[in-house]
């Protein structure tokens, strides 16, 4: 990777960051330095720099606000790239409804609050909820029963071999926390939604209802956390059991591994307490998941996602 710094100004003719501290652009803030690291504000600057890694030989790994993800102590071996295009636009209205367009940095709060200033519902769910349209996207966020995937009319993909294609909700399978991005290792460019038109007053006493209830369960804002970490698992007749509920059960209240513990306001929350490492962090989950498989024989999966150092080239 010697001349990859100067081999990636000439494809891209901008610099590279060296040694970004991966905790500062992470929610959980833990993370040590990634060999190289870039921002990505327009297609183009994406495109050139995955090139970049191709012909370097460097991995790679693309981001989006950081809010779900676990970096390494070690931080990361090569190039991670992080996802900024920005831009929101809203189509004609027809009689099924408004379609809303977001480029994938922009933030799902900021989609929302765009939507509702133009008399639009449907997205009330996504209230409180951080990170960016292309994380929503890949992860099919969602709460109170509704998520990304309901509302996803199409996106605009830039798959491995470099084409940009348009996507129908189908195209990406979306289920659970999951979608075909997380299988083919896809980047969302943009993401058209459906909307409807919507009472002001109405969609912001829903979003006043959801943040009121958010509140309730889940750690303040400045918490060091990446959301929840593990999914809900499912019983043999595909109902959800909340993973929090089966933590609770087994004793997670309270329970801290170093600087990692269990939130006190929700069993599912792994928070950074004080100066957390990622070892502490999966050495706590890994105490969870085996309480819960001891007691219910139920495999708790992680829905954060943990970076290795020497992790997989996306």
């Amino acid at each position: 990777m010697g001349g990859f710094p100067e081999l990636f100004l000439e494809r891209v003719g901008k610099p590279l960051g060296r040694g970004v501290l991966l905790k500062d652009v992470s929610n959980f803030r833990i993370g040590g330095p990634a060999d190289f690291f870039f921002e990505a504000g327009t297609e183009s600057d994406l495109r050139a720099a995955l090139g970049a890694a191709r012909e370097g030989g460097v991995r790679r790994y693309v981001m989006g606000g950081g809010f779900n993800l676990l970096f390494d102590d070690a931080g990361y071996r090569g190039l991670l790239i992080k996802v900024g295009l920005r831009g929101m636009t809203v189509e004609t209205a027809s009689e099924s409804g408004f379609l809303f367009r977001a480029a994938s940095g922009e933030s799902a709060g900021d989609l929302l609050k765009f939507a509702v200033a133009r008399g639009c519902g449907g997205l009330e769910f996504l209230a409180g909820i951080p990170g960016t349209v292309g994380g929503a996207v890949f992860g099919n966020a969602g709460a109170f029963g509704r998520a990304v995937g309901d509302v996803l009319e199409d996106a605009l993909v830039l798959g491995a071999d470099g084409r940009a294609v348009r996507a129908g909700r189908d195209d990406l399978e979306f289920s659970y926390r999951h979608s075909k991005l997380k299988s083919r290792h896809d980047i969302l460019l943009e993401a058209t939604f459906r909307l409807r038109s919507g009472d002001p007053a109405a969609v912001e006493a829903k979003i006043a209802e959801y943040l009121a209830l958010r509140a309730e369960k889940h750690p303040p804002k400045k918490t060091a956390y990446a959301g929840s970490y593990f999914k809900n698992p499912a019983r043999p007749d595909g109902t959800k059991l909340a993973a929090g509920h089966l933590l609770e059960q087994v004793g997670a209240r309270g329970m801290r591994v170093g600087g990692a513990a269990v939130s006190a306001c929700h069993c599912n929350f792994l928070v950074n307490e004080a100066d957390a490492s990622a070892a502490d962090v999966l050495a706590l989950a890994a105490e969870l998941k085996a309480r819960v498989k001891a007691r219910f024989g139920i495999e708790l999966e992680e829905e954060v996602i943990f970076l290795p150092a020497d992790g997989p080239s996306l």
